[in-house]
């Protein structure tokens, strides 16, 4: 086997590809070196495990319009499209790294970041030049419960699962081939208060909750179990949890009110939002006549902007990838930052009460952009 070094954005992967004729992209046929299971196949036994992940962004990666979307144009651009697909396709479907099937042809890859891959990567060192992942696809899983033991498979206690912020930082920290950060999720956490408290990543979407660990009438379980549903900013009450939004004054006149609110990153681990930018928070001040929309409605836009070689900012998703060539307006709120906004708003006839609302927006299809409502205050009229 020949060792092939490709670096990939900010960091870079190391995998073994077959002197006799194998190949690093393309549509290489999945490597009986490196055998994945089947995410169904853990479901056998980690049923709720399994339903939680089947519901998550990681068992839709592959799968998503956004990323489809994003691959054909970064393939269509290319000049090297072979390359292109690999760049994408690693962090979406890792299990290429070890079988090369950046192509998607096997139902292995097209599970996304599936179980048997997160839970066979033996270790992930940062700053290690062309191979973050240490892959160790097999018969042992890694996780972190200490004393697990199953007849299934082999077991093994792994800090990298239970108390390193680094195996979600592989995928979610990323430079283009224009030197710009398109992802700083783990370098803002890394800068931020949180690192020295033991915070990780697994802490805020991961969290601990009710559940077994592998079904009822095998033993051992546990009745608690991280939640790998991985709720992120599509989940607005996850979003809630780490914001503050509070009216400070609001002064009410004959004609109009003058509204100061304050809003808070309270407990996101990096800058809110994050992710891509294409992710803003919504600050939306306005007026309940009673009607389905907020009268008079005043916003302030807290996003992190990309721009391109001749400095428009960028809005689509393959366009960050592709283009991003410098940063530009970064107006995100920072780990425990509270910022005081004020507004002046017309008060009509028949009003009923003053509202703040803190949005989250995405706008990752321009088709179809979502935003749902994260956190609502109200000033009611006096009666």
């Amino acid at each position: 086997m020949t060792p092939i070094v490709t670096r990939s954005g900010f960091f870079a992967v190391l995998f073994l590809v077959s002197a006799a004729g194998g190949s690093a992209g393309g549509s290489a046929a999945p490597s009986a070196a490196a055998p994945y299971s089947s995410a169904r196949e853990c479901a056998a036994c980690h049923q709720t495990i399994h339903k939680y992940w089947s519901e998550s962004e990681h068992s839709r990666a592959t799968s998503s319009p956004v990323f489809r979307a994003a691959l054909t144009q970064a393939v269509a651009d290319a000049t090297d499209p072979a390359a292109a697909r690999r760049e994408c396709v690693w962090c979406h479907a890792p299990t290429a790294l070890a079988t090369g099937d950046y192509a998607l042809e096997g139902a292995i890859a097209r599970e996304g970041v599936s179980c048997d891959f997160c839970h066979t990567v033996a270790d992930v060192e940062m700053g290690r030049a062309g191979h973050p992942f240490e892959l160790a696809p097999g018969r042992v899983k890694r996780g972190p419960m200490e004393y697990a033991k199953t007849p299934a498979h082999e077991t093994a206690y792994s800090l990298l699962h239970k108390s390193s912020a680094h195996l979600c930082a592989s995928c979610h920290e990323y430079r283009n081939a224009h030197g710009v950060p398109v992802l700083s999720t783990y370098g803002e956490w890394a800068a931020g208060p949180y690192p020295a408290r033991g915070q990780t990543c697994q802490e805020c979407h991961m969290p601990l909750v009710p559940g077994t660990t592998v079904s009822e009438g095998l033993q051992p379980t546990q009745r608690r179990i991280n939640l790998h549903r991985m709720t992120g900013g599509s989940t607005p009450s996850h979003v809630a949890t780490g914001l503050q939004l509070r009216f400070g004054t609001v002064a009410l006149g004959a004609s109009s009110a003058d509204v100061e609110v304050v809003v808070t990153n309270s407990a996101v681990g990096h800058s809110a939002p994050g992710g891509l930018s294409t992710k803003s928070l919504v600050l939306a001040v306005g007026v309940d006549t009673g009607g389905a929309e907020l009268a008079h409605r005043r916003e302030r836009i807290y996003r992190r902007e990309l721009k391109d070689a001749e400095g428009h900012v960028l809005a689509t998703v393959g366009d960050l990838f592709l283009k991003a060539a410098s940063v530009g307006e970064d107006s995100r709120l920072r780990q425990k930052e509270a910022r005081t906004e004020r507004f002046t708003v017309p008060l009509p006839a028949g009003w009923k009460a003053v509202v703040a609302r803190l949005e989250y927006r995405d706008a990752s299809d321009p088709a179809a952009p979502k935003t749902r409502l994260v956190i609502e205050e109200r000033r009611e009229r006096a009666r």
